[in-house]
């Protein structure tokens, strides 16, 4: 059941992968950042309006949350990003809060010109879209929440995370399932099997 959800799941976000998860958005969230190879000493720009999740999904691969300020989206300021890139920063966070979306057109403009990743928090809009296009499916990665609050309910702390880049996708399998290496899928990994969590 957890393999056809991921299919159906991939599909209906538009992407070509989808890893469900227990521990809810902010596994999910924790995952696709260790997928993106981010970690101790890397900067993550976050909307200063969001749930924790957001920012402590960040410290928990030990990198740094840098907060941006918010527009009339309730999402992240694609100007204030700009302004808060430097050097260290590896990707940005945007959120689309209570089923909102923010202006991912200008976030994807703003991190494709510097070169940072893009991890979509969806978890306050499962299932919702953008300009005719899935949230959780603009950027390198997206974020769902399947709480007992959340439109889609796992009827406990449940998520996943969505992506169409194989990389990503193959070290988040890794960091969310301490015993990958022992699982069928492991065969077809090209990336290392290395130290990793609990959330499958």
């Amino acid at each position: 059941e957890a393999d056809r959800f991921e299919q159906e799941w991939a599909q209906k976000i538009g992407t070509k992968y989808a890893l469900i998860m227990c521990g809810g958005g902010t596994a999910a969230l924790v995952c696709s950042l260790a997928g993106m190879g981010i970690g101790p000493g890397d900067e993550v720009i976050v909307p200063a309006y969001t749930w924790m999740a957001t920012a402590t999904s960040v410290l928990t691969v030990g990198a740094i949350p840098v907060l941006a300020e918010v527009d009339e989206t309730l999402g992240l300021n694609p100007d204030d990003l700009e302004r808060k890139i430097s050097p260290a920063t590896k990707a940005v966070i945007p959120v689309h809060m209570m089923g909102r979306p923010a202006n991912m057109e200008r976030i994807m403009a703003v991190a494709k010109k510097h070169g940072i990743k893009v991890l979509e928090d969806s978890c306050q809009m499962v299932g919702g879209s953008y300009k005719g296009k899935r949230t959780g499916s603009w950027g390198d990665a997206g974020a769902f929440s399947f709480n007992y609050y959340k439109i889609i309910s796992s009827g406990g702390e449940g998520g996943a995370m969505v992506t169409s880049d194989r990389e990503i996708f193959e070290r988040a399998f890794v960091y969310h399932d301490s015993g990958a290496a022992f699982r069928p899928k492991a065969s077809e990994l090209n990336e290392p099997i290395f130290v990793a969590q609990q959330y499958r």
